[in-house]
């Protein structure tokens, strides 16, 4: 992918250094979100912490989901460049850092470090491409980025096996050494140097405070809900209710504070609305779903566990075709309306295709639904961060970047946590005497008569069904939702924050509301 040479005042070389910047620090942060899963069984033995498993993945996910909205308002007030160099170098550090862990609560402890910094990474990397690339041209330069995210997630678990197995579990954190350095090196140079407006606003600490519990409940309970704890415990139900006391309070501090953290006036335009409940539903719907697709491969068509996680690639297949080529049509156009109404239409068709699984269809054909989905959400997965980033002055890019970015967090904390609690609730009901099926491994399933298996299958299936209707119907409202986009054009010119001077890009443009 070659940015546009004119869209950066001359600098095309500058550009395509941060393009590769982009690439690397990308693929660094999605390799360390899932390489570690293979590996666990191994750190398991070695350090300990049967019970505490789940948290490796737990505070890395409550980690970047407290730090994104932070990170934003802080690059908005006080510079990005800064701060994301130093999002990086954490990173890096915490990775390497997770490879001389001696204990289990010690790993858990620098993944939360490792969370934070993607946090920062996540929001303030695109909130970066927002300062030196223009509205129009973005799709096109995050096309690419995204999709090395979807395939170095895939990648991942298969890498850190190879390295589990050959030269141990530590090497897994170790290996983003040397990926990290180049990382930092290229962000140095590339990332451009943006001198923010002042304007008094100062960071609302207790406002941070009462989104970070808000966040962490939210977490907690999508962490919690249905394995470690019943849905009915009083555990859950506590810290359910905190949840919603901490987000009523939050969203006075917001209204009330003169500097919110997140300003409400933001929810005022439209397509950041709209642009919202498009990334929650990617968030609860695709996302959320990944995580089960091998399962359900597993348990209803009797695969082994290499076979059932390639069925993840088609759906990384069609967001990369989907993602690139709209990408590149709104550099063309320079509009985006038509992208979700497409988009939000394939991907409610694949999700139906997959609501008509049953045990006689062939592998294929289900593959064939899943790339279906693939292709939908990749329509509009990226320009719906690049339409926000469009439609909202410049002095709040970074924050209403991050209130995107944090609400497809919450939709894959929500909607895993609801899939796999509706999922095994549904299937115990089902299975009623034969419960104890439901705890049987995939080997252990394969042994089982050739009826029994046909019968634990098909109410597995029977289970999953009307979840997968219901995400249809998600997909639906999204489609409904996308006809009130507004039907504008894209702005052409890199922008600067506030009326502060971009010395990497150099070009001006006035801000403006969208919507």
């Amino acid at each position: 992918m070659n940015p546009r040479p004119g869209a950066a005042n001359g600098r095309p070389a500058r550009l395509r250094l941060l393009f590769v910047a982009q690439i690397v620090i990308t693929l660094l942060t999605a390799l360390d979100q899932t390489i570690v899963a293979t590996a666990l069984p191994t750190i398991v033995a070695d350090l300990g912490g049967e019970r505490q498993t789940a948290w490796v993945f737990t505070a890395y996910t409550l980690a970047m989901t407290v730090a994104m909205p932070v990170f934003g308002r802080l690059g908005d007030l006080r510079g990005r460049r800064a701060l994301y160099l130093a999002c990086v170098a954490g990173f890096v550090l915490a990775s390497v850092l997770c490879g001389f862990a001696a204990g289990f609560f010690s790993l858990i402890a620098l993944r939360f470090a490792q969370g934070i910094g993607g946090g920062g990474i996540v929001v303030l990397g695109q909130a970066v491409v927002a300062d030196a690339v223009p509205a129009r041209d973005r799709g096109r330069f995050l096309a690419p980025i995204g999709a090395v995210f979807a395939v170095a997630s895939v990648v991942a678990p298969l890498l850190g096996g190879a390295l589990t197995d050959t030269v141990g579990w530590r090497w897994i954190f170790w290996v983003n050494a040397p990926l990290g350095g180049l990382a930092l090196l290229l962000a140095f140079r590339s990332v451009p140097r943006i001198v923010p407006e002042r304007t008094g606003d100062r960071f609302d600490i207790v406002g941070a405070v009462l989104l970070a519990v808000w966040a962490t409940g939210v977490v907690l309970v999508a962490a919690w809900g249905g394995s470690t704890y019943p849905w009915s415990s009083p555990v859950i139900l506590s810290t359910a209710g905190l949840v919603l006391v901490a987000f009523g309070l939050f969203v006075h501090r917001c209204r009330r504070h003169p500097h919110p953290i997140v300003p409400i006036s933001i929810f005022r335009n439209r397509t950041v609305v709209i642009s919202s409940v498009l990334a929650f539903v990617v968030g609860a719907g695709v996302f959320g779903l990944v995580g089960y697709v091998p399962g359900v491969m597993q348990a209803a068509f009797g695969l082994s566990a290499t076979p059932a996680g390639t069925l993840i690639l088609p759906l990384v297949l069609g967001l990369m075709v989907t993602s690139l080529l709209a990408g590149h049509r709104m550099a063309r156009t320079g509009r985006y309306r038509d992208f979700p109404l497409l988009g939000c239409t394939i991907a409610a068709a694949g999700m139906l295709g997959l609501a008509a699984v049953r045990t006689s269809t062939p592998v294929l054909l289900v593959a064939v639904w899943i790339g279906v989905v693939g292709l939908g959400v990749g329509c509009f997965m990226q320009i719906s961060t690049v339409a926000v980033q469009d439609a909202v002055t410049d002095r709040v890019v970074g924050t209403a970047t991050s209130t995107v970015a944090l609400v497809r967090e919450v939709g894959v904390s929500i909607g895993a946590a609801a899939l796999g609690g509706l999922l095994s609730a549904r299937l115990l009901s089902g299975l009623g005497d034969r419960r104890y099926l439901a705890g049987l491994s995939p080997v252990q399933l394969r042994t089982l008569s050739p009826a029994l298996r046909h019968a634990y299958a098909e109410t597995y299936l029977a289970a999953l069904t009307p979840l997968l209707l219901g995400l249809v119907l998600l997909f639906v409202v999204a489609l409904a939702v996308s006809l009130f986009i507004p039907d504008r054009r894209l702005s052409g010119g890199a922008r600067t924050t506030g009326q502060g001077r971009n010395e990497a890009v150099g070009h001006q443009v006035a801000s403006h509301e969208g919507g």
